[in-house]
């Protein structure tokens, strides 16, 4: 390392950004990284696949600092790399399991660049980065896009996961955790399951968390009024006090692209509705509801009388029949990707049907409107609990994927959801805690000091001696 006048010179601070190619882990991973160079003056790299450069176009807009590295999956046609290419339509944990072959060429690109990385900030299932940071001899953070209680929820299991039996323990208790919260084995996180089922792909996956817990920091994506508890657990779990809840980070500015004729027409639909009136539904780009679902939600969205927006993705090719022309006058049903983060934060916008997986969770509080939770898998019961028990801002609305609900009852919660003379307790704590989600973020805010504390630590570690102590 240089030095001046014997003391080691501090290096140029440079980050190697390492996303999850799936858009819940992607975006989320980016607005941190615009956050972290535009307030900072960080350079980044983003190591992404040629299928996602279209989704960093407005985040690369955005970010002055910011560069992208195209990288490729390795050829499927050479048999030493076909066991590396995903199938299409792979879940994110299983993708995780194909990209250790980007190992090397971003290890290559490192070494080989005038400007070295001197950080490696990546997604939480992609634990062999920490073998990249290792390589690199730099710090590594991992961005965890889940919340602290679902990751501490997850530490716990792994811990713990070899005895672990459905069939003797059908109620699990994290008796780790503060409350020593229990839930059924059918809502315990999926990768967990997985794993317990026998999937050999899924030792993989609790590797790479294994792996997690020996990096040298965290960031999370969660801000300290909502989950102070379970970020002092993850400081326990881990070791050391690098635990950052640096959230709410979602920003619709570093991901807008120019709107569609259809997206100008629904907000110009928004515009015209009252306050509060209208209720979202969307249950993320992965679910696809199965067709008694379908007709039993819009059978309730038809029944209630409420205004609404249901995104229903590409999942759902055939919707109740007539329905559209039905509610024509206050209803919209938005095809593909819908922008969602613009539609919370819409006046007009008033309640959340979600499958409560942490990024619309997230962004459901911090725009203040009241969550109807319907977990359906994942880490979605976990993320439910936080906001229906611990916090009073949701309602449970209904649970499990295979779960059909009475259309005539949640036509009642829809209504009542969005009638300003019902749920006024839920209503009041689903405001006050998106008061304190934007009062962490602002300057001075928890989240706001969180980051700055991280940057500081982070330019100590890496104007040290190398090689990096990750504990």
């Amino acid at each position: 390392m240089a030095t001046t006048n014997g003391v080691p010179s501090r290096r140029r601070p440079h980050v190697l950004v390492i996303p999850l190619p799936s858009r819940g882990h992607l975006l989320p991973l980016l607005d941190f990284a615009h956050r972290l160079s535009t307030r900072h003056g960080v350079p980044l790299t983003v190591a992404v696949t040629s299928s996602n450069l279209p989704l960093i176009s407005a985040f690369l807009a955005s970010t002055p600092l910011a560069a992208a590295l195209p990288i490729e999956f390795p050829d499927a046609s050479s048999p030493e790399h076909s066991s590396h290419r995903p199938p299409p339509g792979s879940h994110h944990a299983l993708l995780a399991i194909h990209l250790p072959g980007f190992r090397e060429p971003l290890l290559s690109w490192a070494r080989s660049h005038p400007d070295p990385p001197t950080v490696v900030i990546s997604d939480f299932f992609l634990g062999w980065a920490q073998h990249l940071a290792d390589d690199l001899r730099v710090p590594r953070i991992v961005f965890y896009a889940s919340g602290a209680f679902a990751v501490a929820a997850l530490e716990h299991l792994w811990k713990g996961v070899l005895p672990l039996d459905p069939n003797s323990s059908p109620v699990v208790v994290l008796d780790s955790l503060p409350g020593s919260p229990a839930f059924p084995y059918d809502h315990v996180p999926s990768v967990v399951k997985k794993y317990v089922a026998g999937d050999p792909d899924w030792e993989f996956v609790r590797e790479g968390f294994r792996l997690n817990a020996t990096a040298w920091g965290a960031a999370v994506n969660t801000f300290d009024e909502m989950e102070s508890e379970f970020l002092e657990c993850l400081k326990r779990f881990f070791g050391h006090s690098r635990v950052w809840a640096v959230g709410p980070v979602a920003d619709s500015g570093c991901r807008r692209a120019e709107r569609s004729p259809e997206a100008e027409q629904l907000f110009s639909w928004l515009d015209a509705c009252p306050p509060r009136s209208v209720v979202y539904v969307c249950f993320g780009t992965m679910y696809k509801p199965p067709p008694a679902q379908t007709a039993a939600l819009g059978a309730a969205l038809e029944a209630s009388g409420a205004r609404f927006i249901w995104a229903v993705g590409a999942g759902v090719a055939v919707l109740p029949e007539g329905l559209e022309e039905r509610t024509a006058e206050r209803g919209r049903v938005v095809r593909g990707w819908a922008p969602q983060v613009d539609i919370l934060r819409h006046p007009a916008a008033g309640a959340f049907l979600t499958h409560c997986g942490w990024n619309s969770t997230l962004e459901g509080v911090a725009a203040g409107v009241v969550l109807l939770a319907w977990p359906m898998m994942a880490d979605q019961f976990i993320d439910a609990r936080l906001v229906v028990d611990l916090h009073g801002a949701a309602v449970q609305a209904a649970e499990g994927a295979a779960a059909v609900p009475d259309p005539g009852t949640l036509a009642r919660v829809f209504a009542d959801a969005v009638d300003g003379t019902k749920w006024a307790d839920v209503r009041a704590k689903a405001s006050a805690l998106a008061a304190a989600a934007a009062e962490a973020s602002e300057e001075g805010g928890s989240s706001w000091v969180a980051l700055d504390g991280m940057v500081k630590e982070l330019e100590t570690a890496y104007a040290s001696p190398l090689p990096i102590d990750h504990r």
